[in-house]
């Protein structure tokens, strides 16, 4: 299992990574709303947060690096077992597949599907827990369209 440390190291990059992704994903942003109105392009606020977050994932990964911070206990793990470790990098693929999926299919089909199948990786067997994130997904999507008349395809 990795270590408090090594994970943190790992963490971090990933994070530079995916922003660095973000980043030049947000590049194709058009200007509208807004934005649009104040001369500040789209892609100005998303580019600006992920900006900041490479920052502080740089921050970390130096500091776990020049091991000023070492982490609690050298024998404490990120995981317990191995199955937990399975189950958090299934949740994490869930995620990168529900981007995917997004940018694919829609915001809609993400929605239904994220939940369920993040749930069924965490290895949750609770219907009610699937119901209930049914139903706010559902609640949420209500909430966009007819009330706030935003339109998510």
């Amino acid at each position: 299992m990795l270590t408090q440390r090594v994970s943190n190291i790992l963490f971090a990059i990933l994070i530079i990574v995916a922003s660095i992704w973000f980043a030049i994903e947000a590049q194709g942003f058009k200007a509208a709303g807004l934005l649009a109105s104040s001369g500040l392009p789209s892609k100005f606020f998303p580019q600006l947060t992920l900006g900041f977050m490479v920052v502080c994932a740089v921050i970390v990964a130096v500091l776990y690096s020049l091991k000023k911070i070492d982490g609690s206990d050298k024998s404490d793990t990120v995981y317990k077992n191995a199955a937990e470790a399975r189950q958090g990098l299934a949740v994490l693929a869930v995620a990168v597949a529900s981007y995917f999926t997004w940018s694919t299919f829609g915001f809609v089909t993400m929605a239904v599907l994220m939940g369920p199948v993040c749930l069924a990786a965490m290895g949750i067997r609770s219907i009610k827990i699937y119901i209930t994130v049914i139903l706010l997904t559902a609640f949420i999507y209500a909430i966009f369209t007819q009330l706030l008349n935003i339109r998510l395809v």
